[in-house]
């Protein structure tokens, strides 16, 4: 973590959170004092070092480089609140969930590269969605425990405690469990003593009489900002379309396979997981593939290639704020157009 505070008329305060920072750069191209310097992202990734420095000295603490950083990794504070709180903008990037829509089926947290979505999900009991019932005649019953292990939904306990010296007749008892019991009848089939009778007007399409209510799948989700780096996957697999990624640019990248050696520094830096080496039936790679829909634009990749192998071009940014002066202006333009090294 690297902190800058500055005191005058107000309070500014610089932070970076260099363990999420993967020195793509782009801070250091628009900063209007040449203040940063990053490292190659390589050594970031496979090293370890320290992604990102700043000259305290030169530095303005002006903001623009917390508001061209993709990834929100640069934050400055202005008499301890955001920047944006007091009237200077950010690139525009954010995840929205619509939690009308989401079905909680937890694929945006199998997918997301950076684990920063938490997803529980409650899903509705059997007995919530079927109607039956099930009577269990004890006087018939032997507490041999043949329902309890045929049935499927491991709805019924028999508790039969071993016989002895004090106790020889200790007291058994059979027990179904009304939310999980889907009145499917295989104990009832099982018994031998016939000692079980179900009856089911609503399972498994059957249906007689009044259908209970539709169960519901309740849940919550939820994206932690600070790991969150808007690659768009979870947009790009949710299967119900709740989910709307903004990312702060727009732009292309390519990979030249004829030059590309197959190292694997690429993908090893990507913090989106947008790269990914295609191999052939023997493990051998054949070539790298991109999916666009869940790159960054940040130019790490084509910054760690050795043998620049890899274009990506910052067209635009997805939505312009309002910027303050011409300055902040200038710092945009400088970020955008190929990536260079």
């Amino acid at each position: 973590m690297i902190r800058i505070i500055r005191e005058g008329v107000e309070e500014r305060e610089l932070v970076v959170n260099t363990a999420k920072c993967v020195a793509c750069g782009v801070c250091a191209e628009a900063c209007p004092v040449d203040a940063i310097e990053t490292t190659v992202p390589s050594a970031v990734a496979v090293k370890g070092e320290q992604p990102i420095d700043i000259d305290e000295e030169t530095c303005a603490l002006c903001g623009i480089c917390a508001f061209v950083c993709p990834y929100d990794v640069i934050e400055l504070l202005i008499d301890g609140e955001p920047m944006t709180e007091k009237g200077l903008p950010k690139l525009p990037k954010s995840v929205d969930i619509d939690e009308e829509e989401c079905i909680y089926c937890g694929l945006c947290e199998q997918t997301c590269p950076q684990d920063a979505i938490a997803v529980e999900r409650e899903v509705p009991k059997p007995g919530d969605l079927v109607m039956g019932e099930i009577e269990i005649d004890e006087e018939k019953c032997v507490y041999c425990k043949a329902c309890e292990e045929a049935c499927p939904a491991d709805a019924i306990t028999v508790t039969r405690p071993t016989p002895s010296a004090v106790d020889p007749e200790p007291e058994f008892s059979i027990e179904v469990d009304k939310d999980k019991c889907v009145y499917c009848g295989v104990c009832m089939r099982t018994c031998p003593e016939d000692a079980i009778k179900v009856g089911c007007m609503v399972c498994y399409g059957t249906t007689r009489g009044d259908l209970p209510r539709k169960g519901e799948i309740d849940g919550t989700i939820a994206v932690d900002g600070a790991r969150c780096v808007y690659c768009g996957w979870c947009d790009f697999v949710c299967p119900e379309d709740a989910i709307t990624v903004t990312k702060p640019y727009v732009g292309s990248i390519e990979v030249d396979d004829e030059t590309c050696v197959g190292c694997g520094v690429c993908v090893r830096v990507c913090p989106c997981n947008a790269l990914e080496f295609k191999r052939g039936d023997t493990g051998e790679i054949t070539e790298i593939v991109v999916n666009e829909e869940t790159c960054a634009y940040c130019g790490a990749c084509a910054k760690a290639c050795p043998v620049d192998a890899i274009t990506v071009v910052r067209e635009d940014v997805t939505a312009m704020p309002e910027l303050p002066t011409k300055a902040w202006e200038k710092a945009l333009e400088r970020v955008l157009g190929p990536v260079k090294k």
